[in-house]
């Protein structure tokens, strides 16, 4: 973001120039922020015309280009990165935070959970006139969103819980049980969620029932993001059963689960990043036998150390062949090896020539999982089908 660079470089205070009374909602997790932004802006355009970041620039670069090049009437939704959080809550004055998930993100590069759900305590502390939407299920983004001065709880589930094995305010070992959990230590315990994901169906506080089956955007973490981006929406004052049917209406975010051809193959495309997004995403794979291409990169924005893998419970794909491609193809396929699933090492699986798995060219779309710029790779070099 170089525009972005330039304008803070010429104006610091650019952002909170820019931002004025506009920003309705900050949107942080470390999974799912891009897709769960997307989802509250149409949610949002009920009420008229929304801006959101396009392809999901979350820092302060990309948030000030999305400020100066929106429309000044328009309502502002933003994606911000979990490290940048509390300077741009200061900076933005939202009337919504929602609160998604912490987990372990690329540690050559980010913080450890903990240090995470501190800051953004001290941030809540700071700031008590913000309404907060907040995962309950996450002891981390609990033990934060405690210290808020309002709070709407949404048991949005947490299929990943090695990152929040302990509670954050005394070290103890934490409780799990019944869909719920609990410090045995300082008895710190879920709390009572005003709006909780069940099944097919997000519940509102007074009963309601919305039903999510109409979401166009695979996965249990789908439903997670809708039902908290509903319990926004009535936060803000509008109309969740109105946001549903503009929700449902998203069908891909900036190449998320969108369909490509790349080469020879015709690929739907997934992002996945850290341990806790592959655990979610690899169950919303095809069935077996049907393969699927995985890609490792190790860029800077991918995270220098692939040791992670050794944490993604890749037993899932078991049953089929996996293709495994990118530049640490070759240490996922010593964890493939070890989970006892069948692949195929390929340099590049879209070339003419490449030993694909059999059948594989036939498929109306083969499902890619890659990191970040394999994943950005695909999208801007592929056509968008």
């Amino acid at each position: 973001m170089i525009g972005g660079q330039v304008i803070l470089r010429l104006a610091p205070g650019a952002i909170d120039e820019l931002a004025g009374d506009r920003v309705a909602a900050l949107v942080s997790a470390t999974n799912g922020k891009t897709s769960t932004t997307r989802l509250l802006a149409e949610s949002l355009s009920q009420a008229g015309p929304v801006v959101a970041q396009p392809t999901g620039a979350n820092m302060s670069t990309g948030i000030v280009m999305t400020l100066s090049e929106s429309a000044p009437d328009a309502t502002v939704v933003l994606e911000v990165d979990e490290a940048y959080l509390p300077r741009t809550v200061g900076q933005t004055r939202p009337r919504v935070l929602l609160l998604g998930n912490l987990s372990r993100d690329q540690l050559d590069r980010m913080n450890e959970v903990a240090m995470t759900a501190r800051s953004w305590r001290r941030m809540l502390q700071e700031h008590p006139d913000v309404t907060v939407v907040a995962n309950a299920d996450d002891p981390m983004v609990e033990f934060a969103a405690t210290a808020a001065g309002q709070v709407v709880w949404v048991a949005a589930g947490q299929a990943w819980t090695s990152d929040s094995a302990v509670c954050a305010a005394c070290g103890t070992l934490l409780g799990r049980g019944d869909g719920t959990w609990w410090c045995p230590g300082c008895g710190r315990r879920r709390p009572d969620p005003a709006w909780t994901l069940a099944g097919e169906e997000a519940v509102g506080p007074d009963g309601s029932r919305y039903d999510l089956s109409s979401l166009q955007l695979p996965g249990r973490f789908n439903r997670a993001n809708a039902t908290l981006v509903l319990a926004a929406t009535d936060a803000l004052g509008l109309d969740p059963r109105a946001g549903l049917e503009r929700m449902a209406r998203v069908d891909s975010v900036s190449g998320r689960y969108g369909t490509f051809r790349v080469g020879d193959l015709r690929i739907r495309l997934f992002l996945a990043k850290n341990p806790a997004g592959w655990s979610e995403l690899l169950d919303v794979m095809p069935p077996a036998p049907e393969p699927v291409i995985v890609t490792i990169n190790s860029d800077y924005a991918d995270g220098r150390d692939p040791s992670w893998l050794w944490d993604v419970p890749f037993e899932k794909l078991a049953g089929r062949t996996v293709v495994a491609t990118g530049f640490r193809r070759r240490d996922l396929a010593v964890r493939l090896t070890q989970a006892g699933v069948d692949h195929v090492v390929i340099e590049d699986p879209y070339a003419p020539d490449a030993p694909l798995p059999p059948g594989m060219r036939d498929l109306p779309a083969v499902n890619c999982c890659a990191t970040y710029t394999a994943f950005h790779h695909l999208r801007t070099t592929g056509e968008a089908l």
